[in-house]
């Protein structure tokens, strides 16, 4: 055996970055796990209640405050909830730019602009299909008064991903925050959404719909939005895309919470 060894030399060397490569992994994993268990679910849940956190749902009359108990119930992690609310965003997708418009057809503004989005995928390592399918939500399908431009002075600016648009008064925040950002032109908005999408969330380590929405690391903080159901309605329509063209989910993570 000694001799064989010897005389096998690369063999060693693969054994041992195979094991170097094993121990980081399990490290990696293991240290990504305890950061993200910091709270029992039912601890999260009381942090989400607290004052001054919002949490609404769509209604006929559009969004009211959500009940304490509709909060819990789309807070909880579900065993029928589409695996897209838990996959990690920060994967990209291989796509077409003739896909991606195949998506935006009809979704009036958006439309054609297939080049732009798989740009900020591209520049951003923002998954293209979420990107879609958010801009769609954002914007209800490309024809919401943001979407199609706010005129201040001669510019024009645009919002697609509602950055920065309170509910109350979304078309007046979300256009300060597209001055702020100088989203002068639809292109700009797409790449400039995703580049604060990355920096916002991504590299707070929250890469699921879930972590967006619910931020189980630090519950009630830096969440994209007060609609209960926002990662659900983006998962869905995500949902439909993935299955449409036939892509392979990428890394799904339920396990959120500490046990009680």
């Amino acid at each position: 055996m000694k001799h064989w060894l010897k005389s096998h030399p690369s063999v060693i060397f693969l054994s041992a970055i195979l094991v170097t490569f094993a121990v980081l992994l399990i490290v990696n994993e293991t240290s990504l796990f305890k950061k993200q268990k910091m709270y029992t679910f039912e601890t999260a849940y009381a942090k989400q209640l607290e004052d001054g956190i919002l949490h609404t749902e769509s209604s006929d009359k559009g969004f009211v405050k959500a009940s304490p108990e509709k909060v819990k119930e789309q807070m909880a992690v579900k065993r029928g909830d589409s695996d897209m609310m838990y996959m990690d965003l920060s994967k990209t997708v291989n796509m077409s730019e003739e896909e991606v418009n195949e998506m935006l057809k009809g979704k009036g503004i958006l439309e054609g602009r297939g080049k732009p989005f798989l740009e900020a995928q591209k520049r951003h390592n923002v998954n293209v299909i979420y990107l879609v399918s958010h801009a769609q939500l954002e914007t209800g399908q490309g024809r919401s008064e943001l979407a199609k431009g706010v005129k201040k002075g001669k510019q024009t600016y645009y919002n697609f991903f509602g950055v920065g648009a309170f509910d109350s008064h979304a078309v007046k925040t979300g256009t300060s925050y597209a001055v702020k950002a100088k989203w002068t032109s639809p292109d700009k908005a797409i790449v400039g959404g995703a580049a604060f999408v990355k920096q916002q969330y991504f590299d707070n380590d929250q890469l699921s719909l879930y972590q967006m929405r619910w931020n189980p690391q630090a519950p009630g903080t830096n969440q994209y939005a007060s609609d209960i159901d926002w990662a659900s309605k983006i998962a869905e329509q995500m949902e439909h895309y993935y299955k449409e063209y036939g892509i392979k989910k990428d890394r799904v993570h339920k396990n959120h919470y500490a046990k009680q």
